[in-house]
């Protein structure tokens, strides 16, 4: 196999990296807890990458960003289940970080200052 040969084929696979990494993203960032295979596999299709079933599911395998993956559905990693999500109305409060610097710096000021 030629030099260029290789780096091109290296590309190739980093490219198909990406563009699975972003229809994750994408399905993550949509709540989407699992992605239908079949779906997923035409969505690649769509970004110029013809893979079969087996080898999109051996792509996302060696690729470790996957909770599960077979035949039918995909689980991306860092999905939450229902039950272990915030329940409605416990948000933690917001804290002003800025406000809490400069009263930080405000005292450090003040004590610096004769008495």
């Amino acid at each position: 196999m030629k030099i260029a040969e290789v780096l091109l084929f290296e590309q190739y696979f980093d490219d198909l990296k990406i563009a699975i990494q972003d229809r994750l993203a994408q399905a993550v960032g949509g709540d989407i807890p699992q992605i239908p295979t079949e779906t997923f596999r035409k969505f690649l299709a769509d970004d110029g990458f013809l893979l079969s079933i087996d080898e999109l599911i051996n792509a996302l395998n060696d690729m470790d960003i996957v909770q599960s993956v077979d035949k039918d559905v995909i689980t991306p990693k860092g999905n939450i289940p229902n039950d272990m999500a915030e329940p409605e109305g416990e948000e933690e409060p917001e804290v002003d970080v800025g406000d809490m610097a400069g009263d930080q710096a405000m005292s450090a000021v003040k004590d610096q200052l004769p008495q």
